[in-house]
């Protein structure tokens, strides 16, 4: 035996051996638990998203992405003016797009949308529909403006609710013959057929803002946050990285 060399019985080297073999093989936890595919419908959930009633599932997302999955169909995120349904989710642009969970019907459900500006943000392409509310057009000079007229229940031309576009030369002259406006962005291919209900009814898409997890999953990981440290991770199979999986770096 080596001078210098520490001589252990054979019973407890064999039990060393056995805890470093534990350990070369021992999965991270946080790896294991993010590693589990996610689904609300036909839509795959991951990161940044999360499921808000799975006590574990918060550290595989990022904070204030959190979802519920509405009768296992409709993954719903919550925004402060009310719910939206998330129809398609590409994680490779990191947009998706979404309508009012309640169905539009003129003013019971609409109003202006509040986006929490740190996470989320409107792409420029899109139109905006000005919804005009108690809209008097019994006035000649507002004979251009029945066009604009919404199918709304209980409207007549000293209360009608109209709903042009931000670009329509008439918007701001409408405006001044009507008593409230609200502000609703919508997303449609140029050229696609349907009217302003059906724009409103289909939604419009939303851009995130958040760690981009492309750099992580490329290296075998599985993106993630650590709350401890309030800072994004890219949990592999042998410890928590910042960014990435790949050996020495992060």
């Amino acid at each position: 035996m080596a001078v210098g060399s520490e001589y252990l019985p054979p019973a407890e080297a064999t039990k060393l051996d056995i805890t470093l073999v534990r350990k070369s093989l021992s999965v991270d936890e946080n790896f294991t638990i993010c590693s589990v595919p996610r689904s609300c419908g036909r839509q795959s959930i991951k990161f940044p998203f999360f499921f808000e009633n799975e006590e574990q599932d918060f550290r595989c997302g990022y904070p204030g992405f959190n979802i519920s999955c509405r009768n296992n169909t409709d993954p719903i995120l919550r925004l402060p003016d009310g719910d939206y349904i998330i129809h398609d989710i590409s994680y490779q642009t990191q947009s998706f797009h979404v309508s009012k969970a309640v169905p539009f019907e003129c003013r019971h459900s609409i109003t202006n949308i509040s986006i929490p500006q740190d996470r989320l943000v409107l792409p420029q392409n899109q139109k905006q529909v000005f919804v005009l509310f108690n809209c008097n057009l019994t006035s000649e000079s507002t004979w251009g403006l029945p066009q604009y007229k919404l199918n709304c229940s209980g409207g007549d031309e000293s209360n009608a609710t109209l709903a042009l576009f931000d670009d329509d030369p008439l918007l701001n002259f409408a405006s001044e013959n009507c008593k409230e406006t609200v502000v609703a962005p919508v997303g449609f291919p140029e050229g696609e057929k349907g009217g302003v209900e059906e724009m409103l009814y289909r939604g419009f898409v939303l851009n995130w803002i958040a760690s981009n997890c492309s750099i992580c999953e490329g290296t075998g990981g599985h993106c993630g946050f650590d709350y401890s440290t309030y800072h994004f991770k890219c949990f592999c199979s042998d410890r928590p990285h910042a960014w990435h999986c790949a050996p020495g770096v992060g």
